[in-house]
Order: structure tokens, then C-alpha cells, then sequence
């Protein structure tokens, strides 16, 4: 029961039914009202004008001069006022004696009321208001005059009950009419909550509240900007990210935003894509990557939704996932050259090659310690060093030899300068890595220098490859362009480059004393912070 109350249908019978009863029982009482004022007024008049008839009769004037005036005037107005129905019909003398009333037994006796005086003393006809014998009344009073002196008056009455017996006639009929109004009401709520509810997904109030605290809660805890417009391509909906992004000073509230076209955000040309997907883009101080849609409604667009992120928040994201899967090889490569020469070792023994064998096990110790105590005590970031025992293990297992110069001193990077190297360094030897894999030689080499400088560090790479075609020499660090062949190349050294300028540093092609490409990355010392953001692209 409680249940089907709180449904939308149940509230709009509940909440219809009483308007309609607080309205036809105010229509009822002002109507009422109205009646008892209308039908006291026209019983008023009637009785002043059977008065004032009645005052003015020959033969009631002329009683007045006999013995018993009564006698006269009794059988006079008792047809009368039982022909028009009036409680009473009293005529009586100056002195307020009564020379008719409806009870015999009354006829003598002084009138009753009070209400005589106006006419009495000052000759007016009149309408009043009191309780007399035979209780409250309406009445029509007016002198008797006879040689322009006043000798009597005429009082003709209604009683007030009998009008109290017209409005409840008149109750009783009103009250079908409400019903029928009241049913008539019921019918209307029915059809209206169907109608609402159909246009609310058939969902009940309390959902519908539900479900929009849960989207609110949704949009404030979203780390993506989000931002939906109408069929004018005005605001509708803005999340807290997006407020942030579209305006880090907080010059404007969020609801300030809320109508705001959206051409004062995105350009033209934005505005009027349909579809937009990863859309790099300047947006305040941020570069951001957008995305947008239309919404649809049964086959009719009715706005579109933008979302978008920062692209740092993307870079990061990419670089764990880039780091991870670094140390996925890592872990792979090991464990598949620590099987290689496992079985090296077990076919020297089988053949009986003891020799040999114990020659092979202290060479591989040998360079393990050269390279570990190297590294160790040169390198102090754990992801760079990571990344380069990562990188000899894999090279190892196709064949490759990554040798290592010594560093002279040790390499301390911050926290945004490690990244940038993880990331440059990284794609630079990944794509040595792959060059050479490829590379028909016996001999397959990639040297790492690290240098030590005053005012930075350099970071050597080169191989015995093939080298860069002179032909996209000019162009290597330009998105899209690669060595390789494939339509997903040419990112690696493009976000390298990025990703050094942004702490200063840099990233050149030179030549070296191997045969194949040489990168020199290069890396200032100290935290430098980051100048604004460069805008990448006008769309």
C-alpha cells in the first residue's frame, strides 16, 4: 500500500481529488453565500412592497376607526399572507398593538422586535432583520397614514429557516455535481500521470531522483571533462573536471557556464564535426585530447557531447603501460638467455667438454659483474637502470651486444628528467633493437655512453646498422616519418623529442664511430621548471 502511494498515478488522484474538493467546497460556500444574500434581498423586497400595498388598502385604514379594528382586519390580510406563503402578516397601531397575527391568541398583544420606531416616528418604509414571536425573520415594514398622520404600521414576514431549506436543496445538488467532478478529476489524473510517466521512461519520481543524484555524483567524481550541449549548441551539462580545465581561475562559477554557446570554447570547425575522435588540441593552459558525438533521440539529434582529457594525464598512463611492458621483457628476455645458456653449458657437459664449459660460466659471471657493478654504481634512478639491464637482456637474447661505456661520475636525474629519459632513451634503443634484428650481420653492436658534463648529461647511442636514408634525415624527429615500414610508425622519436624540450633538453641525430645512426640525448642538470605549455596544433 505504501508503496503503490508512492507512485506517481496514486499522488496525482490523491493530490487532484483534494484541489477539486477544496475547490468546489470554496465554489459551494461563496455560491451559497451568494444565494442566502440574493433570496433574503427578494424576500426583503417582497415583503416591503405586500407592506407597503397592504398601508396603503382603504378598507385596513378605515378599520383603524372602529371598535374592534381586528375583526376588519384579520380576515383581510390572513387569506393573503397564506397566499403568498409569509410566516406572517401583522398590522398593528401606533402604540405597537397588534390588530393581526397568524395566532389568534397573539392578536392584542404588543409586536414584537423592536424595529418599529423608523417607521412609526419616522414614517419610512423599510427592510429588517430580527427575531420576533415566531423567530428570526425578514421583514417589510411600513406606516399607516390617514390625513398625513401615522395610525399604524404593516409588518409582512419571512422566516429565515425557510431559506436555510432552499440552500440545502441546493447542497444536495452540488454535492452530485462534485462527485461527478471529483470522478471526472480522477480520470483526468490517470490519463495525465500515464502521460507524464510516458514521458519519463515510465519512471517514478523517487527514481527519477535517484537516478540523478547518481549521475551527479557520476559527473563530479569523473576525472574526464565532460560537456553536453543542446540542438543550439548551448551548455547544458558541465562536470567539475571540465570547469577546471575551461577555467583554473575560477573567474566565472560553474552555473555561470550553464547556456554558454559553445563556439566561445571550441572553434567553427570543431563545432560543426559531427564525430571527433582523440582531437589534440589547445584548450586554456592545457593541451587536451577531445572527443565528441552526437545524441541522438528516436533518429533525431538533439545535441552533441563533448569529452576530453588532459594529454599529460594520457602521456602518463602510456608511459606505464610502456614502462610495465618493459619490464615484462625484461623478465622474458632473461629468463630465455638463462635458458640459452643453460643448455650451452649442458651440452659441453654431455660432450664432456669440462673446459670449455668452466671457461663459458666465468666469462658470462664475468660480464654480469662488469655490468651489474656498473651499473649499480653509476646509475642511481632504479627505472633507468631497469630499463638498460632490461634492454641488454633483450638485446642479448636476439644476438645483439649492448655495450656500456663507463660513466665518470654518478647520474642523478629528477623525477620529470627521469621520465623524459625512460621515454627518449627508450625508443631510441628499442629502435637500434629492431634495426639490427633485421640487420644480415654476424657482428651486431649498440654502444650507450653516458657523460657526465658540467652542465649536463649526454646520453650516446649508435649501431653497426644500416644507418638513416639521407632522404628523411632532416625530418626523423617529425611525427609519422620512419625507418620502418608499417602506418603506425614514426611516433617514438617524435614524443622523444617532446618530452626532452619540455625539460629543456634535447634530442640530435649525429655522426658516430660505428657504422650505423648515432642519437645524442642531451639532459640539463637541476629541476627545471616547465615554461607554459606550447600550443601544438590549430584545428
Amino acid at each position: 500500500m505504501k508503496s503503490w502511494f508512492q507512485s506517481l498515478t496514486a499522488r496525482m488522484i490523491f493530490l487532484i481529488s483534494i484541489l477539486i474538493l477544496l475547490i468546489c467546497g470554496l465554489f459551494m460556500y461563496l455560491l451559497l453565500e451568494h444565494i442566502r444574500d440574493t433570496t433574503e434581498k427578494q424576500m426583503g423586497m417582497e415583503a416591503l412592497n405586500i407592506a407597503k400595498t397592504l398601508a396603503s388598502t382603504e378598507e385596513i385604514i378605515t378599520a383603524f376607526d372602529k371598535e374592534k379594528p381586528s375583526e376588519i382586519i384579520q380576515p383581510i390580510v390572513e387569506p393573503l399572507r397564506k397566499e403568498i406563503n409569509a410566516a406572517y402578516i401583522v398590522v398593528g397601531n401606533s402604540e405597537g398593538i397588534r390588530y393581526s397575527h397568524p395566532l389568534k391568541d397573539e392578536i392584542g398583544e404588543k409586536m414584537v422586535g423592536g424595529d418599529n420606531d423608523a417607521a412609526l416616528l419616522d414614517r419610512q418604509a423599510y427592510i429588517s432583520k430580527t427575531i420576533g414571536s415566531l423567530g428570526e425573520s425578514i421583514r417589510g415594514k411600513a406606516p399607516i397614514l390617514l390625513d398625513n398622520k401615522i395610525i399604524g404600521v404593516v409588518s409582512v414576514g419571512f422566516l429565515t429557516e425557510n431559506i436555510d431549506t432552499i440552500i440545502e436543496s441546493y447542497i444536495h445538488k452540488w454535492i452530485k455535481y462534485t462527485v461527478i467532478i471529483l470522478l471526472i478529476g480522477i480520470l483526468g489524473a490517470i490519463a495525465i500521470s500515464i502521460y507524464i510517466k510516458k514521458l519519463l521512461f515510465n519512471m517514478e519520481p523517487f527514481q527519477i531522483a535517484k537516478l540523478y543524484q547518481q549521475n551527479k555524483v557520476i559527473l563530479e567524481t569523473t576525472t574526464e571533462g565532460i560537456l553536453a550541449v543542446d540542438h543550439f549548441n548551448q551548455i547544458t551539462t558541465i562536470n567539475k573536471s571540465a570547469y577546471e580545465m575551461l577555467d583554473s581561475a575560477n573567474n566565472k562559477s560553474l552555473s555561470d557556464w550553464m547556456g554558454t554557446k559553445i563556439e566561445h570554447i571550441f572553434t567553427p570547425k570543431i563545432v560543426a564535426e559531427q564525430n571527433i575522435d582523440n582531437l589534440e588540441i589547445p584548450l586554456g593552459e592545457h593541451i587536451i585530447i577531445l572527443n565528441k558525438v552526437p545524441l541522438v533521440e528516436k533518429k533525431r539529434k538533439i545535441g552533441s557531447l563533448y569529452t576530453f582529457r588532459k594529454k599529460v594525464d594520457i602521456q602518463k598512463i602510456t608511459d606505464e603501460l610502456k614502462q610495465m611492458k618493459q619490464y615484462a621483457n625484461v623478465q622474458r628476455a632473461y629468463t630465455h638467455e638463462f635458458a640459452n645458456k643453460l643448455h650451452i653449458i649442458l651440452g659441453l657437459l654431455v660432450h664432456k667438454h669440462y673446459n670449455e664449459a668452466m671457461e663459458f660460466i666465468k666469462e658470462e659471471r664475468s660480464i654480469q659483474l662488469k655490468n651489474q657493478a656498473f651499473l649499480n654504481s653509476n646509475i642511481t634512478t632504479p627505472l633507468l637502470l631497469a630499463l638498460i639491464q632490461g634492454k641488454i637482456a633483450e638485446a642479448a637474447e636476439l644476438g645483439i651486444k649492448l655495450e656500456l661505456n663507463e660513466i665518470s661520475s654518478s647520474i642523478e636525474l629528477s623525477k620529470r628528467q627521469e621520465d623524459a629519459v625512460l621515454t627518449a632513451l627508450g625508443n631510441v634503443l628499442q629502435n637500434a633493437i629492431e634495426t639490427l634484428k633485421s640487420w644480415e650481420s654476424s657482428d651486431k653492436v649498440i654502444r650507450l655512453s653516458i657523460n657526465n658534463y658540467k652542465n649536463h648529461y649526454l646520453f650516446e647511442i649508435q649501431d653497426n646498422g644500416p644507418g638513416i636514408d639521407h632522404n628523411i634525415y632532416d625530418k626523423i624527429f617529425t611525427k609519422g616519418i620512419s625507418t620502418k615500414e608499417g602506418l603506425d610508425r614514426g611516433h617514438g622519436l617524435a614524443i622523444s623529442k617532446k618530452a626532452l624540450q619540455e625539460i629543456h633538453g634535447e634530442i640530435l641525430l649525429d655522426s658516430g664511430d660505428l657504422s650505423g645512426a648515432c642519437f645524442l640525448i642531451i639532459v640539463p642538470k637541476g629541476d627545471i621548471e616547465n615554461d607554459n605549455i606550447k600550443k601544438c596544433m590549430d584545428y
